[in-house]
């Protein structure tokens, strides 16, 4: 039976991938590089990937030799800047599905790619930051998706089986990571992802959020 839901951030509950990918762009520049001389899988499929590990990469592409941990810290830097005034609009349905959840006492966790400052700034922007139980961020694992350790510390966490929990993802590293970690997983695309995600490996995909209800997981969890 399932007892507890899972939430990606990025692109499932909030799509800030223009916000990324400015913050990028602007990394680059600040180094005297230009965002387009990146790898073309660098710069459009990076989908569910922890953001340090996209800007090591980005290092690496471009031959830097300043600490990675400088440029994680002008990441959040700009990535606060530029969302400060921003009006968050959470994805469709979104917000209903967690609800819906919390209100039936499923135990309810995050477990997203991103640094913990930038996760918590955009939960608190949407009012949901208390509404999880707990919350896994990037840098709280040694190998981020598609490796099954976030999905798998996210279940310790939340002291139950992996086939106790549902993972609602939207990129196909997510889901990798949520089917080897054991658990079940709702696929849900982005239209506006740079890469489509076939997210072929999920027990279930919907359109979006608002196709959410309760039943859905007594489906997929039957023997």
């Amino acid at each position: 039976m399932i007892r507890a839901a899972v939430f990606d951030l990025d692109e499932l509950i909030i799509d800030l991938e223009r916000i990324h990918k400015a913050s990028e762009r602007q990394i680059c520049m600040d180094y005297d590089h230009s965002f387009d001389t990146l790898s073309e899988d660098l710069r459009l499929n990076s989908s569910g990937l922890r953001e340090n590990d996209i800007l090591e990469r980005i290092r690496q592409e471009l031959k830097l030799s300043v600490p990675l941990t400088e440029m994680i810290l002008r990441k959040q830097t700009l990535f606060f800047d530029m969302i400060l005034d921003e009006i968050l609009q959470p994805m469709p349905g979104a917000l209903e599905a967690i609800d819906t959840l919390k209100s039936h006492d499923y135990h309810l966790a995050l477990t997203s790619s991103g640094s913990r400052p930038r996760v918590e700034i955009v939960l608190k922007k949407l009012r949901i930051l208390d509404t999880f139980d707990i919350i896994v961020c990037g840098e709280d694992v040694h190998r981020g998706k598609p490796n099954p350790e976030p999905y798998r510390l996210t279940a310790e966490r939340l002291n139950i089986s992996p086939l106790e929990g549902v993972v609602f993802e939207d990129a196909d590293v997510g889901v990798q990571s949520a089917k080897a970690a054991g658990l079940w997983c709702i696929g849900v695309p982005n239209p506006a992802a740079a890469t489509p995600q076939t997210l072929k490996q999920a027990d279930l995909i919907l359109p979006d959020l608002t196709h959410f209800t309760l039943d859905l997981l007594e489906r997929i969890a039957r023997p």
